[in-house]
């Protein structure tokens, strides 16, 4: 009988721990999500490249239970110029509350970018591009999101090939994960993310999941696309919209599976 009480004592211990276990607030995505939009957004400033400023950025700040941002306190920073470029880039972030059993909960955080001229010479010939080029004019300024459907003119991916259409490119560049044909797994993948008024996404998030690669599949074909941003007013505008994968495999003649990708955009 103790046994047996000692065993439902400690199931029932590790379970209460579990239930109680901490999440950390983060940006939306992730931090891997979130290293690549800062290195796709970074602009050294001028002022400060050309007098060899160096550093780190560094502050932290509160996140509220609904994912907002409060009392931004300044730790570091090289100089002004470095630290508004920081702040730029920071306010273009959505942030996922902490939580705690389940429960969302106040946290506090930290922000970092690095400074370095010579990972920035770097960065820029990765991606190809010192500044960034708004491929619209004029750009709305106030942060403000809005969904694609309320826009004068919805965002749409912009193709080299005039008769390239956005079903075709994916099914012409996404490659159906090796494990998830060896496992079988197929399923939607549904992304949401932010078409930012340079034309560059954020804020990428998986509403809907599939494991063995798919969910990194689709965001690598997702980075790959270039956008022309959505127009509210005459402006270029930060727009939220989503992008759906089918991720398929049907048996062809041979008796194999054969993948087979659809798409939506928007859905």
């Amino acid at each position: 009988m103790r046994i047996v009480l000692l065993f439902f004592f400690l199931t029932f211990t590790n379970q209460l721990v579990l239930s109680q276990e901490f999440f950390e607030s983060q940006a939306v995505g992730g931090k891997s999500q979130l290293r690549e939009f800062i290195s796709q957004e970074l602009v050294y400033p001028e002022d400060s490249y050309s007098r060899n400023i160096e550093g780190k950025v560094f502050f932290i700040f509160d996140i509220d239970e609904k994912g907002h941002t409060h009392n931004l306190r300044e730790i570091s920073f090289p100089d002004s110029s470095t630290y508004k470029e920081a702040l730029r880039i920071f306010r273009l972030i959505e942030w996922v509350p902490a939580h705690r059993g389940g429960i969302s909960i106040r946290d506090m955080n930290h922000f970092e970018l690095e400074f370095n001229k010579k990972k920035y010479e770097r960065l820029c010939k990765q991606r190809q591009y010192y500044n960034i080029v708004n491929p619209y004019e004029p750009v709305d300024s106030s942060l403000k999101v809005y969904w694609y459907r309320n826009l004068d003119q919805a965002p749409y991916p912009i193709f080299t090939d005039t008769h390239q259409t956005l079903a075709g490119y994916i099914m012409s560049n996404l490659k159906y994960p090796e494990l998830a044909i060896k496992q079988n797994v197929t399923g939607i993948v549904k992304m949401s993310f932010i078409i930012e008024t340079n034309g560059k996404i954020s804020n990428v998030e998986i509403v809907n999941s599939v494991g063995a690669g798919c969910n990194e599949e689709a965001v690598r074909i997702l980075r790959m696309l270039k956008w022309m941003p959505g127009v509210y007013n005459n402006r270029a505008v930060r727009t939220r919209t989503t992008l759906t994968i089918s991720f398929n495999l049907d048996r062809g003649n041979d008796g194999l599976f054969n993948p087979n990708i659809k798409s939506s955009y928007g859905s």
